[in-house]
């Protein structure tokens, strides 16, 4: 099992113990505004939970996912997660994706575990790219990917039908030697268990 300590913040697999968790941000419009599912009740995540509960600790093989939960230490309360996939084998390449609980934004909490899962993926996982597709009207993750260390690399017109719509999408990335590079690398909070 993996689990990762930063600062403040255990980030681990999400269990059935946590629905009540998910629901809060699941089901709320404006931080489910930018990813893939609409608002959810809560029938819908317990459904995906189970699915996060399938997926697997490593990222091996294309499609491979490994989704993290954000447990703040101080009340174990759930308050974001982490979604990382294998997007090619070939290219030891993963995108990553990041959602967050509404009462917990700009705080800090994002960064913090995003940071921990770029740790992951090329210290761990030996990856050497990770990208993060990113809503073109999302700024705030925008930002997020840029204090990270990753650069916008394109804008994708009209490239992702979500909602009801066609988006723009800008592709944000950062390789393993731009990261090892940067003060995030060493961070000194980060412990892999």
């Amino acid at each position: 099992m993996i689990e990762l300590h930063t600062e403040r913040l255990v980030l681990r697999p999400l269990v059935q113990a946590d629905l009540d968790d998910l629901c809060e941000y699941h089901s709320h419009s404006e931080a489910v505004r930018y990813v893939p599912w609409s608002v959810r009740s809560r029938e819908e995540v317990q459904e995906a939970l189970q699915n996060y509960e399938r997926c697997s600790n490593a990222l091996e093989f294309e499609q491979d996912s490994l989704i993290l939960g954000w447990s703040l230490k101080s009340t174990q309360k759930i308050i974001g997660q982490s979604n990382m996939a294998l997007v090619s084998q070939a290219n030891h390449t993963s995108d990553l994706g990041w959602i967050t609980h509404p009462e917990y934004w700009r705080q800090g909490y994002a960064l913090e575990a995003s940071i921990a899962m770029l740790w992951l993926a090329f210290r761990s996982f030996g990856l050497h790219r990770v990208i993060s597709n990113i809503d073109q009207r999302n700024l705030g993750s925008a930002r997020l990917a840029e204090r990270m260390g990753m650069r916008c690399e394109g804008i994708f017109r009209q490239s992702a039908w979500t909602k009801g719509e066609w988006c723009d999408m800008w592709l944000y990335a950062i390789v393993r030697d731009e990261f090892l590079a940067t003060p995030h690398s060493k961070c000194p909070h980060l412990v892999e268990c």
